[in-house]
C-alpha cells in the first residue's frame, strides 16, 4: 500500500494542504519549526486516528480554529484506490452536537461508526525521537506501543481496550463517590462485584494478546539489536502484569504443551476458554483482596491498565541504567519488530514515517532502519536533505527519492 495524496485542513500550522507524493521514498527538508513534523504527524493521524506527540485531540486544531480534517488518498496491494479521513471538532464547532467534541472518520464517502473498522486499513509505522519515551519514561508509554502494535493487527482488541476503560472510568467514578461511612455496605459490595467481574472477564483477553506479543517483540527485537550492536549486549522485553498471572498462564502452556501453538497458531476454542477462565479467576480475587484500600484511597490501585513491559539490556532494566546511545539502539530494535511484526500478520507492506531521527542515528542504524523496509513508502523528515540522498539512493537502488522543501507551513516539491 501507498500514499498517493495528503489533505490536511487546519491541522497544527496548516490551513489547508493538497500534496501529492512519490510511491518510494519523500524526504521533506527545511529549518526547524517550519511544519515538516506537523506534515508527518498529520500522516499519523489520518491513518492510525492517534497522534505520536500529544494525547489531546484539541493540540492538533490550528488556531483560531474549531476543527481539523487530515485525508489520504491510496492505492493498496491490488491497486485500488481508497480514501481515509479522520476529523475532530471542539464544542464550538458547528459540526458539534450538544456543544460537546467529538470525532468523525470517513472511508470513501461513508462515515464509520466504530474505529475498530478504520485502524489497521492503512497501517503506519513512526520513527521519532519521541520513541525514547518508550524504553526510558513511564509504564505508560510502553503500554500505549504495544496497544497500538496489538490494535493494527487486531481491531478485535482494540474494542477490548475500550470496553475496559469504559468500565474502569464507571468503576473509578463509584468509587470516588463512596462515603467513609459507607464502608462496605451490602449494595457498596454488590455494586463493585458488577464491575470487578466484567473487568476480570476483559482483562484474560487482553493479557492473553498482550504476553503473545510481548513474546514475539522480545524475540524479534533481540534479533534486530544483535545486528545493530555487533551482538555486544542481550535485548530483551517481558510482560509485567498482576501478580501470579504470567506464572499461571505459563504453567498452563507448558504443563499441556501448548506454547508454540499458542504463539504461532492460537489455541482451540476449548484451551483458550480454559485458560481465559483460570486468568480471569486470579483477577477477579486480585481486584476483591484490595477493595477496602481501593475504596480508602478512591482509585482502581490494581489492574491492567498499570500493565507495563520490561526492557531489559543483559537482564538489567534499562530506564535505570541505560546510555542514551542504548536507548537509541533499543529503541529502534523495537520499531524494527513492530514493522515486522505487522508484515507478519498483515497482507499489506506497512509505511515507516522517519521524523527527525537520522541526524541522531550513526550510518550503521539509518542502514539498518532503511534496509529493513526496501520496499515500502517510506516519509523522511531532516534539516539537511544532503546528509541522506546519497545514502537513500544507495539503500533503494532504482527507486525515485521525491525532495520537498518545507518553510513556514508551505511546501514545495523539487522537480
Amino acid at each position: 500500500m501507498f500514499i498517493r495524496s495528503i489533505h490536511l485542513q487546519n491541522f497544527r500550522n496548516y490551513g489547508r494542504l493538497d500534496l501529492d507524493v512519490g510511491p518510494s521514498v519523500n524526504i521533506f527538508y527545511g529549518n526547524n519549526a517550519q511544519g515538516k513534523t506537523n506534515l508527518v504527524e498529520g500522516i499519523y493521524v489520518a491513518s492510525s486516528i492517534t497522534s505520536h506527540r500529544t494525547s489531546k485531540d484539541s493540540d492538533l486544531i490550528k488556531f483560531g480554529e474549531n476543527e481539523y480534517k487530515a485525508s489520504l488518498d491510496l492505492t493498496d496491494d491490488d491497486n485500488s484506490n481508497i480514501q481515509l479521513s479522520a476529523c475532530y471538532y471542539n464544542e464550538r464547532s458547528g459540526l458539534s452536537k450538544n456543544n460537546r467534541p467529538g470525532r468523525m472518520l470517513v472511508i470513501d464517502n461513508a462515515a464509520v461508526d466504530k474505529i475498530s473498522d478504520y485502524i489497521g486499513l492503512c497501517n503506519i509505522v513512526i520513527f521519532a525521537p519521541e520513541d525514547l519515551n518508550i524504553v526510558k519514561n513511564a509504564p505508560a508509554y510502553r503500554r500505549k506501543f504495544l496497544n497500538t502494535l496489538i490494535s493494527k493487527i487486531s481491531p478485535s482488541y482494540f474494542n477490548l481496550l475500550s470496553n475496559y476503560s469504559r468500565l474502569l472510568a464507571q468503576k473509578n467514578a463509584f468509587l470516588k463517590n463512596i462515603r467513609t461511612t459507607d464502608g462496605l455496605s451490602g449494595s457498596v459490595n454488590e455494586q463493585l462485584d458488577f464491575w470487578d467481574f466484567s473487568l476480570a472477564d476483559l482483562s484474560a483477553d487482553i493479557i492473553l494478546k498482550r504476553y503473545r506479543f510481548t513474546k514475539l517483540i522480545s524475540g524479534i527485537a533481540y534479533e534486530h539489536h544483535k545486528d545493530i550492536s555487533g551482538g555486544k549486549e542481550n535485548l530483551s522485553i517481558e510482560y509485567s502484569t498482576i501478580f501470579g498471572i504470567v506464572g499461571a498462564l505459563e504453567t498452563f502452556l507448558n504443563k499441556n504443551s501448548k506454547y508454540d501453538v499458542f504463539m504461532h497458531k492460537g489455541l482451540s476454542e476449548a484451551d483458550y476458554g480454559r485458560i481465559k477462565g483460570i486468568l480471569s479467576d486470579l483477577v477477579l480475587a486480585k481486584l476483591k483482596s484490595v477493595r477496602n484500600y481501593d475504596i480508602d484511597k478512591h482509585i482502581s490501585s490494581t489492574g491492567i491498565h498499570r500493565d507495563d513491559i520490561l526492557i531489559k539490556l543483559d537482564d538489567l532494566v534499562m530506564k535505570n541504567f541505560a546510555s542514551q546511545g542504548q536507548q537509541r539502539t533499543a529503541a529502534l530494535a523495537l520499531k524494527l519488530s513492530e514493522l515486522e511484526i505487522i508484515r507478519m500478520f498483515v497482507s499489506s507492506t506497512p509505511i515507516l514515517i522517519l521524523d527527525d531521527v537520522f541526524s541522531e542515528l550513526d550510518k550503521t542504524r539509518r542502514i539498518s532502519l532503511v534496509s529493513a523496509m526496501k520496499n515500502a513508502q517510506i516519509f523522511i523528515t531532516c534539516t539537511d536533505k544532503n546528509m541522506i540522498g546519497d545514502e537513500i539512493d544507495m539503500i533503494r537502488g532504482d527507486a525515485k527519492t521525491e525532495f520537498y522543501c518545507v518553510s513556514g507551513g508551505e511546501i514545495r516539491k523539487e522537480s
